[in-house]
């Protein structure tokens, strides 16, 4: 039989990957076996945070032999340096996968500055 000890005081984390374009930044984190309300996302002072909880999904009346399953609390905070426009962020969840679309304010996209030729 094995015996592990785990330590449910960490912070687990999680995989992400950001991509921008011109108007706007996605995020994507790799969470699964979780549904929506289970993560939290917050956008405070130019930190994007997703966190949450796994939970133990022993069934009662079996012996746990092993387990590879995360248990505990997870985050991750991002800091985005250009301005956004917070009230179009969006977010969506897939097949674990959770997508944060978040758009960028006018001032952050890049300017095509015209030459005047005299």
């Amino acid at each position: 039989m094995m015996d592990e000890t785990y330590n449910t005081d960490r912070v687990l984390s999680f995989p992400l990957e950001m991509k921008a374009t011109e108007n706007d930044y996605t995020l994507k984190a790799m969470l699964p076996g979780l549904s929506a309300e289970e993560i939290n996302i917050r956008f405070e002072d130019g930190v994007l945070t997703i966190d949450g909880e796994y939970t133990s999904i022993s069934e009662e009346g079996k012996e746990c032999l092993f387990s590879e399953m995360p248990v505990g609390r997870f985050s991750r905070s991002i800091r985005i340096k250009e301005s956004i426009v917070m009230d179009k962020i969006e977010a969506s969840m897939k097949d674990g996968i959770l997508t944060i679309h978040i758009p960028k304010a006018e001032e952050a996209k890049p300017k095509t500055i015209k030459i005047n030729a005299k």
